[in-house]
C-alpha cells in the first residue's frame, strides 16, 4: 500500500507543482508539505481536502481508510480555528479561577496547617485541576490536543471531581464514628458513595477507552456525555442554596464558578462529539 507521503508526492509532481507552489496555495510553509511528503506528519482533513481538489485527485487516492484514522490520532481533536481559540480561553480563564485562591492566600499569608484540616481531599482536587489545565492550555496553544491528550486531560479530570467529593464521604464517615452507629447508616455510606464517586470514576473510564484506546463502542462516548450532564446537573444544584442565602457578592462569585463550571463539562461533550464525528468520516 502506498503511503500517503508518496501519494502526495506523485500528485504534485503529476501536476507539475512545486513543494513551494502548493505550500503557498495552502497558506503553509514549504517545510510542512515537506514533511507531509516525507511521512513525519498529516494535514488535517480541510487541508487534505484542499490539497486534494488543488492537485484535482480525489480524496481516496491521497488517503486509505487506515491513513484516515491515522490523520484523526495524529491531530488535534479540535481543529476549527475560532473552536480552538476558544478552548484556549476557557482553559486559561479555569485555571486563573483556580490559582487566584493560592495566590491570594500566600500574599495575604492565611495559609496555616490548620487551614488544610478537613479539606486534604479538596486541595488535592485543586492541585491536581490546575496541572490538568496547565497541561491542557499549554497543548491548546501548540495545537497539538490529540486524542490521547485529550483523554489524559478530561480523565485526570473526572477523577479530580471525585476526589473533591471525597471530601464531603471523609465528613460523613466522621459523623458516624462520632455518633450512634444507625442500622441505616451503610445504605447512606453505599448510596453516597456511589452518588458522589461513582459517576466521575465511570467517566474517566470511559474517557480512557473512548480517546486513548480508540475503543469503538459507543458506550463510551455516550458514558462521557452522560457524566458530563450529570456533572453540570450537581453543579447547578449544589451551587443554589448559595446563591439564594448568601450576600450579593458572594453569590457573584458563585454564579461565576457555576457558569464556569458548566462551561468546562460543556467542552468535554463538544470534543467528545467532534471526535465522535470525525472517527466516523474517517472509517467512511
Amino acid at each position: 500500500m502506498v503511503e500517503f507521503g508518496e501519494q502526495l508526492r506523485r500528485a504534485r509532481e503529476a501536476k507539475g507543482m512545486t513543494q513551494q507552489s502548493l505550500a503557498e496555495q495552502l497558506y503553509v510553509t514549504r517545510q510542512s508539505v515537506s514533511r507531509w511528503e516525507c511521512g513525519d506528519r498529516y494535514p488535517d482533513l480541510i487541508t487534505t481536502t484542499k490539497i486534494a481538489q488543488i492537485l484535482e485527485v480525489s480524496l481516496d487516492d491521497l488517503l486509505s481508510g487506515k491513513e484516515m484514522e491515522k490523520v484523526v490520532e495524529r491531530n488535534p481533536v479540535v481543529e476549527n480555528k475560532i473552536a480552538n481559540n476558544i478552548m484556549t480561553a476557557l482553559y486559561a480563564v479555569t485555571l486563573l479561577a483556580l490559582t487566584l485562591p493560592f495566590i491570594d492566600a500566600i500574599l495575604t499569608q492565611s495559609i496555616t496547617p490548620d487551614s488544610f484540616k478537613g479539606n486534604i481531599p479538596a486541595l488535592i482536587a485543586t492541585v491536581l485541576k490546575i496541572i490538568i489545565f496547565t497541561y491542557g492550555l499549554i497543548n491548546a496553544i501548540k495545537g497539538s490536543l490529540s486524542p490521547k491528550r485529550m483523554g489524559a486531560v478530561i480523565g485526570a479530570f473526572f477523577l479530580s471531581n471525585c476526589i473533591a467529593n471525597s471530601n464531603a464521604l471523609v465528613v460523613l464517615f466522621s459523623q458516624i464514628t462520632l455518633s450512634k452507629i444507625q442500622p441505616g447508616d451503610l445504605l447512606k455510606i453505599i448510596g453516597f458513595s456511589a452518588f458522589a464517586l461513582l459517576p466521575g470514576i465511570c467517566g474517566a473510564i470511559a474517557a480512557f477507552f473512548f480517546f486513548i484506546k480508540n475503543k469503538k463502542q459507543m458506550i463510551w462516548p455516550v458514558l462521557i456525555m452522560a457524566v458530563s450532564c450529570i456533572g453540570i446537573l450537581f453543579s447547578a444544584f449544589g451551587k443554589f442554596s448559595i446563591l439564594i442565602r448568601y450576600s450579593e457578592e458572594y453569590s457573584l462569585i458563585h454564579t461565576l464558578g457555576l457558569i464556569l463550571s458548566i462551561a468546562v463539562f460543556a467542552l468535554i461533550i463538544f470534543q467528545t462529539v467532534t471526535l465522535m464525528r470525525k472517527r466516523k468520516n474517517a472509517g467512511k
